[in-house]
């Protein structure tokens, strides 16, 4: 049973609950940048730290799988039952600590440990943000708060691409030579360290945030949950194991196709139409960024208006269409231009934005009040054991040992997110009949 903490929840009205859920968007925006940043300066982090394809893959994506083993479903499982803020706020320290050591790598091994630590962003923080945003709005009201939190993490992409694209080009000119420490290394580490270090803003602001009660609240076609254990939570989520298996595989699998825009967009760019990589973090942020704020704002309105006509099995559904609309970002091998290939690989941020928030919105329905943080933290699981670890993998995997060019990473990239988003489609529609049936004798 929940044990109030000794601060104590403070009483939360319209006003203090759109200020927590706006400090959350900004945590997730930071979160974000500092674990994508690699994405975008693969090429000299290889040169530098002579390192292969593959392990550039297993740092930009298994790193995070092996802390999520180890403690970050422990973590969902202690945001259920702790106070989130305090939480939060270890989090934020440990996850901008190591972004910062990650500048300051010197080897593979240095580097794996920076990004193992750095996956702390999503361990802490999407369980604390969810669980948090689900007791501030009732059920009807979850799709604007989830859409501006998810939002965080499109925008971040862009905008990590953007910066960090900006510090790339200005450190070569000598811009950050007066730094003291740091003035003297490398433009990529620079912007590893000056990133990491803006996790300071965030800490300032959670310190003005107290701790929101908790909301209890039936999940979707099921009795009144009450404060179950976590056992009995467990099995509450395993007599449904059909909806839950399907749901995280496609969130898994929509993972994979959405890593091959975000992590190997940029040096797609690169190689295939020769863009300095200053240029092309500056274009493809900029297009992210545009697509993120599209489908943030439409993810707003939609995810609430299908909700209130049916419920989360509609959401499921929206949610499976989102899928096949992704699809062309996976292509933009076969766009032809440097532009086209920009904008498709942009256009996954608007997708993504608009499916991240009705996942969420979803899994706050269907999941146990009790083990909402759990079933977040298993959220995040999946999605980085799976999706950003085998998308990167399985990419580098085929442009090294199937293609054996670099150059063809594009193709790489077409197989790799068709396929994983044509199989995710077709769990996320099994999954909203699954919904539907079990809603049926409750309407």
């Amino acid at each position: 049973m929940h044990m109030p903490d000794r601060e104590g929840p403070a009483p939360t009205g319209p006003l203090l609950a759109w200020i927590t859920v706006a400090t959350l968007f900004l945590a997730q925006v930071i979160s974000t940048i500092d674990r994508g940043m690699l994405a975008l300066v693969v090429d000299p982090v290889r040169a530098d730290l002579a390192i292969s394809e593959m392990q550039i893959a297993l740092l930009q994506g298994f790193a995070f799988a092996i802390f999520y083993v180890t403690v970050g479903l422990p973590l969902g499982a202690v945001a259920d039952r702790v106070n989130r803020r305090k939480l939060l706020i270890a989090g934020i320290v440990v996850w901008s600590l190591a972004t910062i050591a990650g500048g300051l790598a010197e080897g593979f091994g240095a580097m794996f440990a920076s990004r193992l630590f750095i996956g702390v962003g999503e361990a802490v923080l999407g369980p604390c943000a969810v669980t948090m945003i689900s007791d501030l709005f009732p059920p009807e009201r979850r799709g604007r708060p989830m859409a501006l939190y998810v939002f965080g993490s499109m925008i971040a992409y862009g905008l990590g691409s953007l910066i960090s694209g900006l510090i790339l080009d200005a450190a070569p000119r000598g811009v950050f030579a007066g730094l003291p420490f740091i003035g003297g290394l490398a433009p990529w580490r620079l912007t590893f360290i000056l990133v990491g270090a803006s996790g300071a803003v965030i800490l300032l602001l959670l310190l003005a945030l107290r701790e929101p009660p908790r909301r209890i609240d039936a999940p979707t076609g099921q009795p009144q949950a009450g404060t179950l254990s976590f056992g009995e939570g467990l099995r509450a989520m395993a007599a449904r194991a059909r909806i839950f298996g399907c749901y995280y595989g496609a969130l898994a699998l929509f993972a994979v196709g959405g890593s091959v825009a975000t992590m190997w967009g940029a040096v797609f760019l690169t190689r295939q139409y020769g863009l300095d990589i200053g240029t092309a973090g500056q274009s493809l942020g900029t297009g992210q960024i545009v697509w993120a704020v599209l489908g943030a704002g439409l993810a707003g309105i939609v995810v609430d208006k299908v909700g209130a006509r049916g419920g989360a099995a509609l959401r499921m559904r929206l949610a499976a269409t989102l899928t096949l609309l992704a699809i062309p970002s996976a292509l933009p091998v076969l766009a032809g231009s440097a532009t086209l290939a920009t904008l498709l690989l942009g256009a996954i941020m608007g997708v993504m934005a608009l499916y991240g928030t009705a996942m969420l919105a979803i899994l706050s329905e269907i999941a146990p009040p009790s083990l909402r943080g759990f079933a977040v933290a298993l959220y995040a699981f999946v999605m980085t054991l799976i999706g950003a670890s085998l998308g990167p993998i399985a990419v580098a995997g085929l442009t090294e040992n199937v293609f054996a060019d670099p150059a063809q990473v594009g193709w790489s990239m077409a197989i790799v997110g068709t396929c994983a988003l044509s199989l995710s489609a077709l769990l996320a529609f099994t999954a909203a009949s699954a919904i539907a049936r079990e809603q049926e004798p409750h309407a």
